[in-house]
């Protein structure tokens, strides 16, 4: 299970025992930033990065992120140079010690990986369309067999209602008990144990998740479907998940 964290400043986040114990910093973020006031990672700017560097200890590692599409894509972060800006990815890769690795979330599943040394790491974005593509299987093909996996807080099973061509999309994909049918009403579908399935077929045996939906725990999260699908609202924030390689 994820640990919720918050430091004498109010910086709220919560991290995965079972990469901590691989010596791998990472942070899932909330809403909650310093002094209680308002985090948005989508506004990455110098004064967030820095005390995201603080609560990771990363020193001065630089954030790496690229656009996201929904879709099965992993990008390599290699030795040579850093993604363009216009990449375009769900997952990212590394085994650099100068970076952390991210995605951006507003009800999807944010998922960190890292292999059992600690020296590979991987972030995904895995939303309903990533998770029917394969974004997670492809990104454990990078990782190797025996990775550690952590979910962070996404967008529960009671409050993801989709139509039928949504549950369609994920019986196909293998995953129909995650459809939850309801009496004269359209299906709901949880994300967050799909994501699981797909991580314990892909030989994950260590996995810390989280009871924590974006949806109903509005103190601490931000939410498009009930910012703004349902509040009406032109836009809501984005929480993060980020990761870099244990050091040594």
């Amino acid at each position: 299970m994820l640990e919720r964290c918050e430091d004498a400043d109010g910086f709220v986040g919560y991290r995965s025992p079972r990469l901590a114990a691989l010596g791998v910093p990472h942070l899932f973020t909330t809403r909650i930033g310093s002094g209680r006031s308002e985090l948005d990672l989508g506004k990455l700017d110098a004064r967030a990065r820095e005390r995201l560097r603080g609560a990771l200890n990363a020193g001065t590692a630089s954030f790496v992120k690229v656009h996201q599409v929904h879709g099965a894509d992993v990008l390599v972060v290699g030795a040579s140079e850093l993604p363009s800006a216009d990449a375009r990815a769900d997952a990212l890769v590394t085994e650099r010690k100068d970076v952390l690795v991210g995605v951006h979330v507003a009800d999807c599943v944010p998922v960190l990986l890292a292999r059992a040394d600690g020296k590979r790491v991987a972030a995904v974005h895995a939303g309903w369309r990533g998770l029917v593509a394969g974004v997670l299987p492809n990104a454990l093909e990078l990782l190797g067999k025996n990775a550690v996996a952590a979910l962070g807080p996404c967008i529960g099973e009671g409050a993801f209602e989709v139509g039928p061509e949504v549950a369609e999309a994920f019986a196909r994909a293998g995953l129909e008990h995650v459809i939850h049918a309801r009496e004269n009403a359209r299906p709901h579908v949880d994300l967050r144990a799909a994501a699981e399935a797909q991580l314990r077929a892909g030989g994950v045996r260590l996995l810390d998740s989280t009871d924590r939906c974006t949806y109903r725990d509005a103190s601490e999260f931000f939410s498009y479907r009930r910012d703004v699908t349902h509040g009406g609202r032109a836009h809501t924030g984005r929480l993060g998940a980020w990761i870099g390689v244990a050091p040594g």
